[in-house]
C-alpha cells in the first residue's frame, strides 16, 4: 500500500519507519527543508516515560488564571488566544479532575514505555548516533510543599511498578557533582532511573537517512493546503505545488494536522502551546551535568546533549505566534542561573541558541493515534511535551492499524473518538 504521511517530524519520521518495515510505499510531505525543523529541532531531548504525567493536573484551572499575563509563569495564557482555546479549554480544565487525569497518565506512562522498546530496538539495529544517555532524569524540588507533591507522584509511579528514588541534598551532589552549586537551594530530588534522554534533531537526521537508503519518497518544501476527494476517500494531499495521491494517508503535522483533518470534516481537540528553549556550548569552566534535570516549580529541563546543555520548557498558550519573547528566554536564563550558575555566566558573555516550538496539546494531555470517521486518513498528533517520549511507538501502532495488525496496545485510549463521550464536537 502506498501511503502517505504528512510531516517530517519525530512522529512523521517514526510512522514512516515503522510502515518501510511493514513493506508499505512510503511517501513523506513536508513543508520545511529538511526533517525534523519545526517542534522537534530544540525540545527538552528527555525520554521520559516516567515523566507523562499530563500539564492538566488537578488544581491547574486556578494556577493559570493566577498566572495571567506574568511572563515568568510556567503556562502563560495570552488573552489573544482565549477565543480559539474556549472549547478545548472546557475540555482541558474538565480532564483535571483527579481520576480522569490519573487514567490519562496511566495512558501516556504506557506508551512510553512501549516506545521506549520500539526505540531500542530500532537504535540496536541501525546504531543510529543522538548522543543518547541513559543516566535516568533527576526532579529537584525547592521547598517542602513541593517535594510533599513529588513524593505523591513517586507513591502514583510505584503503584504502576516504576522505580523511582528519593533524595536529600548531599545523595544528589553524590549522583550529579555538576549539581554542588545549587543543592544549598534544594529541598531534595527524585530520581527516575529508567529514563534517559538523547537530542531529537540528530534523531531525526539519522533516521533520515535510514528511510532514504530503504526507498522512502521525501517531498520537502511542499506546503500541505488540505486533500482531494475521491468519494468517500482520500485520493491525494493538495500541496502548494500540486497533489501527492496515495491509498491512505497519516497526519502527523502537529497543532497543523487540525486544519488539515478539517478540510475533511474531522475535527482534532488540539492546539499550540508554545514551548521556548536555549542552548549553549558545555565549555571549560562550566557544569558539565551528566544527568537531565527537570526543576518541578517552573516546568524546565537542563538536559546535556553532548557538548552541549539545553535548558527548555514553560509553555505560551499564544496561537500560531513563532516569535521568540525576550521573557519567556530570560526565564530559562533564570532557572540555568539558579541550577548551573557557572554555565549562565558563561551565557551572559557568549551567545546562546534561543528557540521555540508549538507543541501540538491535545485535550486531556493524552496523544491522538489511529483511525477517523475518513476510511483511509490516520492521525499521530496531540502529544503535547511528549513527542520524543512517544515517537516510536505512537508510529508503531499506527502502522500497525494500517496494516490490519493487531496493535500491542489497545488504542481505545488515544482513538479521538474518545472525545466524543464527554465531550459534543
Amino acid at each position: 500500500m502506498h501511503v502517505v504521511v504528512v510531516g517530517a517530524g519525530l512522529l512523521g519520521l517514526s510512522t514512516a519507519h515503522a510502515l518501510d518495515q511493514d513493506g508499505h510505499e512510503v511517501s513523506l510531505v513536508e513543508a520545511g527543508d529538511g526533517p525534523g525543523l519545526e517542534t522537534s529541532f530544540a525540545n527538552s531531548g528527555m525520554l521520559s516515560p516516567s515523566l507523562t504525567d499530563p500539564w492538566n493536573a488537578p488544581g491547574i484551572f486556578f494556577k493559570m488564571f493566577r498566572w495571567l499575563g506574568r511572563e515568568d509563569a510556567p503556562f502563560l495564557l495570552r488573552l489573544r488566544a482565549v477565543p480559539s482555546l474556549i472549547g478545548w479549554g472546557a475540555r482541558f480544565f474538565w480532564q483535571s479532575g483527579r481520576q480522569r487525569y490519573e487514567k490519562n497518565w496511566i495512558s501516556n506512562l504506557r506508551l512510553g514505555l512501549y516506545s521506549m522498546e520500539v526505540l531500542n530496538d530500532l537504535v540496536t539495529e541501525h546504531k543510529l548516533p543522538f548522543a543518547r544517555g541513559y543516566t535516568g532524569i533527576l526532579k529537584v524540588f525547592r521547598n517542602r510543599e513541593e517535594l510533599s507533591a513529588g513524593l505523591k507522584q513517586a507513591d502514583f509511579l510505584a503503584r504502576q511498578e516504576i522505580e523511582t528514588r528519593v533524595l536529600d541534598a548531599s545523595e544528589l551532589v553524590e549522583l550529579e557533582p555538576a549539581l554542588s552549586g545549587a543543592a544549598h537551594a534544594l529541598e531534595g530530588a527524585i530520581h527516575h532511573p529508567i529514563d534517559g534522554h538523547g537530542d531529537a534533531y540528530l534523531f531525526c537526521r539519522a533516521l533520515e537517512r535510514v528511510l532514504g537508503k530503504a526507498g522512502v519518497q521525501f517531498h520537502y518544501g511542499l506546503q500541505a493546503r488540505g486533500f482531494s476527494r475521491d468519494g468517500q476517500r482520500i485520493a491525494a494531499v493538495e500541496t502548494d505545488r500540486g497533489p501527492i495521491e496515495g491509498e491512505a494517508f497519516v497526519l502527523a503535522a502537529g497543532s497543523h494536522s487540525v486544519e488539515l483533518a478539517a478540510t475533511m470534516g474531522v475535527r482534532i481537540p488540539v492546539r499550540p502551546a508554545k514551548g521556548y528553549s536555549i542552548t549553549l556550548d558545555l565549555k571549560d569552566g562550566c557544569e558539565h551535568p551528566q544527568i537531565p534535570v527537570v526543576d518541578d516549580s517552573l516546568h524546565v529541563a537542563l538536559t546535556p546533549l553532548g557538548e552541549k546543555l539545553r535548558v527548555a520548557g514553560t509553555a505560551e498558550f499564544t496561537g500560531y505566534d513563532k516569535g521568540l519573547t525576550k521573557g519567556r528566554i530570560q526565564n530559562l536564563l533564570d532557572v540555568l542561573g539558579r541550577i548551573y550558575p557557572h554555565c549562565a555566566e558563561q551565557a551572559q558573555s557568549e551567545a546562546v541558541a534561543p528557540w521555540c516550538g508549538h507543541r501540538p496539546m491535545s485535550a486531556d494531555g493524552v496523544p491522538i493515534l489511529g483511525a477517523t470517521s475518513v476510511s483511509n486518513l490516520f492521525l499521530n498528533t496531540g502529544h503535547g511535551p511528549l513527542g520524543w517520549t512517544l515517537a516510536s511507538g505512537s508510529g508503531r501502532l499506527v502502522s500497525d492499524l494500517i496494516g490490519g495488525k493487531t496493535p500491542n496496545l489497545p488504542l481505545e485510549p488515544y482513538s479521538v473518538a474518545r472525545f466524543r463521550s464527554y465531550w459534543p464536537f
